[in-house]
């Protein structure tokens, strides 16, 4: 068919394409998408910073950051290791007075690693205080991307691999407002962290698979270290007055992919799609490679991260497929939605659901309003209009 064959990759770097798009590496992908979609198939505001110098417990020595919330606002905190983390209104702060003893009053507290969201909190002021031996993350959360995303592994172990994949089934959606762009839109992302090991070296990088839609058409973006622009899908062909690649249909179901691996010119970051569904129209889920970004570091080691650690731009190098404004650190509302998403990673011998999740992503600028987060099974989730909810999701 038409849409099945001029679904043509824009390919940056023809050299790219020749080291790494091969038989051999694209049957290997194609059988992992197939064996996928057996497994699982689909009929702001904020504040970033840290908390430093906290060197000894429980509170000899601390710190604190006061923060106004507004109503519905909630608190995103990442605690690393062995810190104290007290959320205090400002009675309560006046009341203790600072160190050696720790609070004893307190609306919040945690001392146990991980991620975490503070919600229901009345409006006002407050104090978060940290005693103990390491420093904090937090973000005021007003709005953020919404979907599932993928923080750290059991224990808050970090999770590795070559190849993750992202699967949507939007069934409805229809936007009320945008931001970030010039016509109405969102973008549904597959957001992740690479790290490249060299010799003594090591480098981290932010990359993004998207999918946009604006004013009814559609393509697969790629990115990398949030202003790279590696390359796009876009292109749109009428016939006959009748829309034949690129408009936006639903129901619109396909993945996002990103693989990377390593050759001897240097590291390669590959973007791809699949679609299995446009309206009326099916396709066999084949993978359409239509970007690619070589970093030239050769025989380097290269993985895809998920970890509670922070990476470049300060936060958790989680891993995500969210859905948000169009771009440009935009928003979305949508008027109606509903839309099946999961977030699968390949841990060596098969696709491996994320196995602690949550229904928000902090590495992305783009945010959406009034989007509500229902539970399906672990990396799995169903999208739909309502108070945004900031949560676990699974584990």
């Amino acid at each position: 068919m038409r849409l099945g064959e001029a679904l043509a990759i824009v390919v940056i770097a023809l050299v790219a394409l020749a080291l790494i798009i091969n038989p051999v590496f694209n049957g290997f992908i194609e059988s992992l998408i197939r064996n996928a979609t057996a497994y699982l198939s689909f009929n702001t505001t904020s504040v970033v910073n840290e908390v430093q110098n906290i060197t000894q417990s429980p509170c000899f020595t601390w710190g604190s950051i006061g923060l106004s919330l507004s109503s519905g606002e909630s608190i995103f905190l990442g605690i690393p290791n062995g810190s104290m983390v007290y959320l205090l209104n400002s009675t309560q702060f006046s009341s203790w007075g600072g160190g050696p003893l720790a609070p004893t009053n307190y609306a919040w507290f945690e001392s146990i690693p991980g991620i975490y969201v503070v919600s229901a909190l009345n409006p006002g002021n407050y104090d978060l205080v940290a005693c103990g031996n390491t420093g904090i993350v937090y973000r005021v959360l007003n709005y953020t991307a919404m979907g599932v995303a993928a923080y750290y592994g059991p224990h808050l172990s970090n999770i590795t691999t070559s190849v993750i994949l992202g699967i949507f089934n939007i069934t409805n959606a229809v936007v009320e407002n945008s931001t970030g762009a010039s016509v109405p839109g969102f973008s549904l992302q597959l957001n992740a962290y690479v790290i490249i090991k060299y010799g003594s070296g090591e480098s981290i990088h932010w990359i993004q698979n998207a999918l946009v839609v604006m004013g009814g058409q559609y393509w697969f973006q790629g990115e990398m270290d949030v202003t790279n622009y590696v390359g796009s899908s876009q292109n749109l062909v009428y016939e006959g007055g009748r829309c034949m690649i690129g408009c936006f249909e639903t129901p619109m179901s396909g993945a996002l992919i990103i693989a990377v691996n390593s050759t001897g010119y240097g590291v390669m970051i590959n973007y791809g799609y699949v679609l299995f569904r446009l309206g009326n129209e099916t396709f066999k889920p084949t993978i359409h490679w239509y970007a690619h970004e070589l970093i030239p570091i050769p025989n380097a080691t290269v993985y895809i991260i998920t970890s509670p650690s922070s990476g470049p731009y300060g936060w958790p190098m989680d891993t995500e497929l969210v859905i948000g404004g169009p771009g440009n650190g935009g928003g979305v509302e949508f008027r109606e939605l509903d839309a099946y998403l999961s977030l699968l990673y390949w841990n060596g011998t098969s696709w491996a659901p994320y196995p602690i999740t949550y229904t928000f992503g902090v590495s992305t600028g783009e945010y959406a309003v009034n989007v509500y987060v229902l539970p399906i099974s672990p990396a799995t989730a169903e999208l739909v209009t309502g108070h945004n909810d900031y949560q676990q999701l699974s584990g």
